[in-house]
């Protein structure tokens, strides 16, 4: 997963403000229990449903004796009054604030933060008593008022026109919905107040239908709405909705508010599925605008004749009941490619305390914008006027098979930032992709003759974090490898510079403003984006996009909110309680909703169609379901007229991990998809350790290429098992980590990959070669360069360096499965250790193609998530022997574009299926007595039948990760007539061409920190 803005809270940090603990109003029932013993806190919890029993306080510091265990070990709320539960904590002597959790048994809290409740002076002799509420995170001083739940909140649900579902209440008493027209609803002891009308709910247990469509509510008490009321919400979804429970008396028992995008898909969104969202023109280019918006209460369009001016009208939209668009239709084709547009929502919304609000806000289906995303921009993509010279006529490069497939992932800013060989005003821009002859156009056309195919864009699309009228460039100061003064001028400007991965969407179907020669210039985008796309075309390279639907930049009410101004709380992934997840980083969309995964679709398929991208990688995928990418991919290829890759990060975790709200395009389910997925088994057994490694760790846990074992850092306590666990691993990636592949593991058993252990789960879960992405390097967590600086012995010579920093090229290359290669991997880029650059501006992700120097030891890293290491840091910036000069870099970009050459001079290297692989693919020099450090793999091309393009009747590579020279007999390899690959034979490399093979014996002879490929 990737930045949009780092979340940070520290726990315990200090107390909560004052004014948290003013007096409140007393409740009007509340028996008195016995005094309150000296050194003693007394706290109360009230719950709804009376079940505080169930709860109890997590209490670390303040108790004479503290929770031991979490969870296990709670103070439990055994003593119940009129107000709720309590329980009486002895308190330890001297303490001045109690800090604690309140949870339940499977560790829900009450409240997310840690909480602290300060403690009174003469606590020793009087004791303390506080009071709590459900949901609520203020620590009252004095019994606080009933409540009968906040509007605000959402922990009902509204999953179908006549069907809900609320968690925790039983299934007795009696339930009512309640609306009202423009909001007004509260609540109190005579009932709810404020409503235009309601509607009775009866209990009825969930359908199975709808149960397992929503899995995380299967167990929540079912209501029903009558066919003949659920009728009517069609004409009633813009008003405010609240769900009552009762008691048995008939007496208020609590309120809540609905989360709705269930009902709304039923009544709306299975009607507007299939709608032309945005803006669409007619043959004379007269445009129509739509935009869903089933709960507003009015929509208009405003029109401006340029970028800056005053509107120059608004005019109403029409509202169509069934599929909930808005829509209008100018009367002639002035404003194509000339006008912007916003539109003015009027809706109730509870970001806005359930309050009716005017929104004035962009198109969620924008094309183009001015700067800083302000006006949408009423754009014709099939206009000539947006299109470069020789668009419709260019070609895009041939691709055989999504098998031949090898991606670049770069960003396009750090592309030609500071290449002084592209005029300065395209640096940093689309146009620089143009600049021919300029030093990284010239270096992407060398990769792609040696077999590169995509280059894969870093977020292209509107983001918010650069400031598109003007962003700053900090003057860096000249200091130390290791001072800590240049990241001190980045951060100065960190926000304010030109900088930023972009995984921080506003539009999803607009190239970025920054990029562009003009921001303001809504046409200028189109044409740039389209032109570098022509130019990366005509160099025989691929375009694949990162895209992020996961999650937005802003949303609620925020200044850069666009769908929750339109549809409140609709197209947002939510709590129990109603509030935005979070766990991407910032709001979590929901792509299980019918119209975010409409806007999943439809984006795709326009930059395939219109912008003629190639390929897709999802940024965290495994948040959206599995149904959904399937269904996107078929789309996207029939729009495009033509077979487009997708591929993702299918890690789980978060509130949708393990399948819980849906089926998720994660690892373990998209086997047999075609989909791809990164492969973090190779990447980790080659690097060491684990993606977000800190302090000891960054040394001591040594990979497979960088000393596991067989060349031990003075960290480093690893033994010969872990490195033939490493080197299993290593084995697992370069069959395709394919589910079934099957080879002899350390111990010597024949094993499957999936019963290979990756820290509790199987390793091998693809169906196909195609579903493995491999990397050992990619913009998240340091370059392998780094890595290796941390783990390797500090005394390791440049040139042993930059062999290790081949051999990560060289699994990766030659494993089956698609290549994922950083940008500046092949030229041992260096972020100066930086764990994660995503605002380190220019300073830190320097990429240098005129191979000068590789951006090591130019000052310590952002402190954000790397300060704690700073300390690990200094000695190794600082290390004279680790810093590459510009034949180091060649010598590195050398062997690396054999290698690419090698992978595309062969098919067997390109496997087509896991039925190819597990019959033609076969490890030696396994199981328990193998010769650690070393990695023999043969494809073969004759049997069981001759391989098309395989060019050999066999191909032996061997893997060498060790300091030394390696020398080993294979009798099933002797008698073979083999020899080193002809590139290698050619290479600038003279260590590889000592390479041998004696036919006689099957030996091999291969140098210390050697991949070695020999033919047959």
């Amino acid at each position: 997963m990737t930045a949009c803005g780092l979340l940070a809270a520290v726990a315990g940090a200090g107390l909560p403000a004052a004014a948290a603990y003013a007096q409140q109003p007393a409740a009007t029932a509340t028996t008195a229990a016995a005094p309150v013993a000296p050194g003693t806190i007394r706290i109360h919890f009230r719950r709804v449903q009376n079940d505080a029993a169930q709860w109890g306080v997590y209490s670390w510091d303040g108790p004479a004796n503290p929770s031991s265990a979490w969870i296990t070990d709670r103070f439990m709320f055994t003593q119940s009054d009129s107000f709720g539960g309590w329980v009486d904590i002895p308190l330890a002597a001297g303490k001045t604030a109690l800090w604690f959790l309140v949870t339940d048994g499977s560790g829900t809290k009450n409240c997310g933060a840690d909480q602290g409740a300060p403690l009174p002076n003469d606590v020793a002799s009087r004791g303390h008593e506080i009071w709590l509420l459900e949901g609520d995170c203020t620590v009252y001083t004095a019994p606080p008022a009933l409540s009968y739940g906040s509007l605000l909140n959402a922990s009902a649900h509204w999953l179908a026109a006549n069907t809900l579902a609320w968690p925790g209440v039983p299934a007795t008493g009696s339930y009512k919905l309640y609306y009202a027209a423009n909001g007004g609803l509260g609540s109190g002891a005579a009932g709810v107040s404020g409503a235009d009308g309601s509607m009775n709910l009866s209990l009825a247990p969930l359908p199975e239908a709808v149960r397992t469509k929503f899995p995380h509510l299967a167990n929540a008490t079912g209501l029903a709405l009558s066919n003949a009321d659920a009728a009517k919400l069609g004409a009633l979804a813009s008003a405010q909705f609240a769900i009552a429970q009762f008691d048995a008396a008939g007496k208020l028992v609590q309120v809540t508010s609905l989360q709705n995008a269930g009902m709304l898909d039923d009544v709306f969104g299975q009607r507007a599925a299939n709608a032309k969202l945005g803006v669409s023109f007619n043959g004379a280019g007269v445009p129509s605008f739509r935009v869903w918006a089933p709960t507003a209460k009015s929509v208009a369009l405003d029109i401006y004749p340029d970028a800056n001016a005053p509107s120059s009208g608004s005019v109403p939209m029409r509202f169509d009941a069934a599929t909930g668009v808005w829509s209008y239709t100018a009367p002639n084709a002035n404003w194509t490619n000339r006008a912007y547009y916003t539109y003015t929502v009027q809706v109730l919304s509870r970001w806005a305390n359930n309050s009716i609000v005017t929104n004035t806000v962009t198109d969620p289906y924008s094309v183009s914008l001015n700067a800083n995303s302000a006006r949408s921009f009423v754009a014709d993509l099939d206009s000539d006027a947006l299109k470069p010279r020789g668009w419709d006529q260019h070609r895009i490069p041939r691709l055989e098979h999504a098998g031949d497939i090898a991606l670049y992932e770069l960003h396009i800013r750090d592309f030609s930032a500071g290449d002084d060989s592209v005029p300065a005003a395209r640096r940093g821009k689309y146009l620089a992709f143009t600049e021919r002859q300029s030093n990284g156009m010239r270096h992407l056309k060398s990769l792609a003759k040696a077999g590169l195919t995509h280059v894969h864009l870093l977020p292209a699309f509107d983001i918010a974090s650069v400031n598109e009228l003007g962003c700053t460039t900090p003057a860096i100061p000249d200091a130390g490898p290791a001072s800590s003064a240049q990241q001190a001028a980045v951060d100065a400007v960190r926000d304010s510079d030109c900088f930023n991965w972009g995984y921080d969407p506003v539009h999803y179907n607009a190239p970025e403003g920054s990029y562009a020669s003009s921001a303001n210039d809504g046409a200028a985008r189109i044409r740039e984006f389209r032109a570098m796309v022509q130019g990366l075309h005509d160099t025989g390279l691929r375009v694949a996009m990162d895209v992020v639907y996961n999650h937005t930049s802003s949303s609620q009410q925020g200044p850069l909110s666009v769908l929750d101004k339109i549809v409140p709380a609709y197209y947002y992934r939510l709590n129990g309680n109603g509030a935005n997840l979070n766990d991407s980083c910032c709001a979590d969309t929901a792509a299980e909703h019918t119209m975010m995964g409409k806007l999943m679709v439809d984006s795709v398929a326009l930059w395939a169609k219109a912008y003629q991208v190639d390929s897709f990688r999802f940024d965290i995928m495994s948040f959206a379901p599995l149904e959904l990418m399937t269904r996107l991919k078929t789309a996207v290829n029939r729009a495009a007229g033509r077979e487009i890759y997708l591929y993702g990060e299918g890690w789980n975790f978060g509130a949708v991990g393990n399948d819980q709200r849906f089926v998720q395009a994660r690892q373990a389910n998209l086997y047999g998809s075609g989909i791809g997925s990164f492969n973090d088994r190779l990447r980790d057994a080659v690097r060491g350790g684990g993606c977000c490694d800190g302090g000891e760790n960054l040394i001591s846990q040594q990979g497979f290429i960088n000393g596991v074992w067989y060349d031990p850092n003075d960290r480093a306590r690893q033994s010969r098992d872990d490195a033939l666990r490493l080197a299993d691993m290593v084995r697992v990636g370069l069959s395709g980590t394919l589910r079934d592949y099957r080879f002899v593991d350390r111990f010597g058993s024949l094993r499957s990959n999936a019963d290979i252990d990756y820290f509790g789960q199987r390793a091998g879960y693809t169906a196909s070669p195609l579903e493995a992405i491999n990397y050992v390097e990619k913009h998240d967590n340091q370059t392998l360069f780094d890595i290796n600086a941390f783990r390797l012995p500090q005394s390791t010579s440049l040139a042993d360096r930059v062999r290790v920093q081949n051999l990560g090229a060289a699994i990766v290359l030659l494993s089956q499965g698609v290549p994922f290669i950083h940008a500046g991997q092949e030229l041992l880029r260096s972020k100066s250790l930086d764990r994660d650059s995503y605002n380190a501006g220019d300073w830190f992700n320097r990429l240098d193609y005129s191979y000068a120097a590789n951006n090591f030891g130019v000052g310590l890293p952002m402190a954000g998530v790397n300060r704690d290491n700073w300390g690990l840091m200094t000695p190794i910036l600082e290390n004279p022997l680790i810093k590459p000069d510009s034949g180091a870099i060649l010598s590195a970009r050398s062997a690396f574009e054999d290698l690419l050459a090698i992978r595309m001079d062969s098919s067997l290297f390109r496997l087509r299926t896991a039925k190819d692989v597990m019959e033609r693919l076969k490890f030696h020099n396994t199981g328990p007595d193998q010769e650690p450090g070393l990695i023999v793999m043969r494809i073969d091309g004759d049997e069981p039948t001759r391989y098309p393009g395989a060019q050999y009747r066999s191909v032996v590579v061997l893997f060498n990760v060790d300091k030394e020279a390696k020398t080993l007999a294979i009798p099933a390899l002797k008698g073979l007539k083999l020899k080193l690959h002809k590139l290698q034979r050619k290479s600038d490399d003279a260590v590889v061409k000592s390479s041998s093979y004696v036919e006689a014996s099957g030996s091999f002879t291969i140098p210390a920190r050697t991949t070695a490929v020999f033919v047959e």
